[in-house]
């Protein structure tokens, strides 16, 4: 191996530990461990393990990264088959690990879902509304499987109700990073929900997409009614802190770019 080849590696590998150690932070540290009220002992014990399998995780999305503009639908693709690979290795570490149930195996199985419609999207096959907002949902695919982690590595039953709050919060703090990063996205042909919109709706994307933000808040509000009055306010301001910031403010579409580029659905 070439030094030059080794140091590209190298800074790549740092890259993805860095974004693993930054979702770490914002969703298990910050929202994960306080809402489940664990203990120091127990997020110590979690977090090697969950820091791992997100580092993982976004070595998967790097190979995703490398095939975004090839179809998994073309025979000689021979990226479909590492990813697939990459998933079973998944499944062995987490039973090694003993992290593993129905529940994460359906993450696993959304997470297949995601990265062959993200490849759809991005690879310029038509992709309407539906498909958009489906991709919006699955994202947060890797951070829900970590919080289902948290529930095996600490031996504790799923908390459903408080999974399901989660939900249109890990949606809308997506969407919000979408909109933090709608100009990088653009350049580098990134899929983005906003550029998207801007594909099917034109200069009424930013409406559209407010009314989307809208009806996942207020999904989060209903569901937040349902917890006890003592508990309401404290996830309330760990979950609005995950999002609110970054959805107050949409940027102009660029109308003239391209970049994934969705069909009429």
């Amino acid at each position: 191996m070439s030094r030059k080849l080794f140091w590209m590696r190298s800074l790549n590998e740092i890259g993805v530990l860095v974004r693993a150690v930054g979702i770490y932070r914002d969703f298990v540290a910050q929202v994960y461990f306080p809402a489940q009220g664990l203990s120091r002992w127990q997020r110590l014990r979690c977090a090697p393990v969950l820091l791992l399998v997100e580092y993982l995780v976004y070595r998967v999305d790097a190979v995703a990264e490398l095939t975004r503009h090839a179809s998994f639908d073309d025979a000689d693709n021979r990226r479909l088959a590492i990813l697939e690979a990459y998933k079973e290795r998944f499944r062995a570490l987490l039973r090694r690990l003993h992290a593993y149930n129905d529940a994460i195996a359906a993450q696993l199985d959304l997470g297949e879902e995601f990265v062959r419609l993200e490849n759809k999207a991005t690879s310029g096959l038509a992709t309407g509304r539906e498909d958009v907002l489906r991709l919006a949902e699955l994202r947060s695919t890797d951070v829900r499987l970590l919080h289902l982690m948290i529930f095996a590595l600490t031996r504790q039953s799923v908390d459903e109700q408080l999974v399901g709050l989660l939900w249109p919060v890990e949606v809308l703090a997506d969407i919000a990073n979408d909109l933090s990063h709608y100009q990088r996205d653009v350049e580098s042909s990134t899929f983005n929900v906003l550029d998207s919109f801007t594909r099917l709706y034109g200069a009424a994307a930013p409406a559209e997409l407010r009314a989307v933000m809208d009806h996942y808040e207020a999904q989060f509000q209903t569901l937040l009614a349902g917890f006890p009055a003592d508990r309401r306010a404290d996830l309330a301001r760990l979950c609005t802190r995950r999002f609110r910031p970054g959805i107050d403010v949409i940027p102009v579409p660029r109308l003239a770019e391209k970049s994934v580029a969705p069909g009429s659905g």
